[in-house]
């Protein structure tokens, strides 16, 4: 796991304009990126966790007007909507990049907050075996 800076955050997943990094007791939660190692395949993934100066309401419609003009297509099938919280999902056709945006609303501090989490999956297989060519120099 690697630590972000705020300005570090991949500029495919947009965030609303005053947005700040949350904080919990120990001070504010940096994005970070991380690297999953599997036998077939490598996982890589930015997470961040922001405060979004929206209602809950605004931040969902934001972010499918946002991420529409950006080509991504909205999972709506994925997705949920409940009283004070949200999970929009959403893939980009072209790059098979995958995005979850976990929203939960805080109306008496009038904004919400939002856990995101940046996918992609890269494919891994051994390079196939090839012939080796010696070289050798006589002296």
């Amino acid at each position: 796991m690697i630590h972000l800076r705020f300005d570090e955050w991949p500029g495919d997943v947009s965030l609303p304009a005053e947005t700040t990094v949350a904080k919990t007791g120990e001070g504010p939660f940096h994005p970070y990126w991380d690297l999953i190692l599997k036998s077939d395949r490598t996982i890589e993934s930015v997470v961040g966790w922001f405060i979004f100066p929206l209602s809950l309401d605004a931040a969902i419609a934001w972010y499918q007007s946002e991420m529409a003009k950006c080509g991504w297509i909205e999972l709506t099938e994925k997705g949920y909507r409940m009283p004070a919280s949200a999970a929009l999902h959403f893939e980009h056709p072209a790059s098979k990049v995958r995005v979850v945006v976990g929203l939960r609303d805080w109306p008496e501090r009038k904004v919400s907050d939002a856990f995101i989490r940046r996918i992609i999956e890269h494919p891994w297989s051994p390079v196939a075996e090839q012939p080796l060519e010696l070289t050798a120099e006589i002296a």
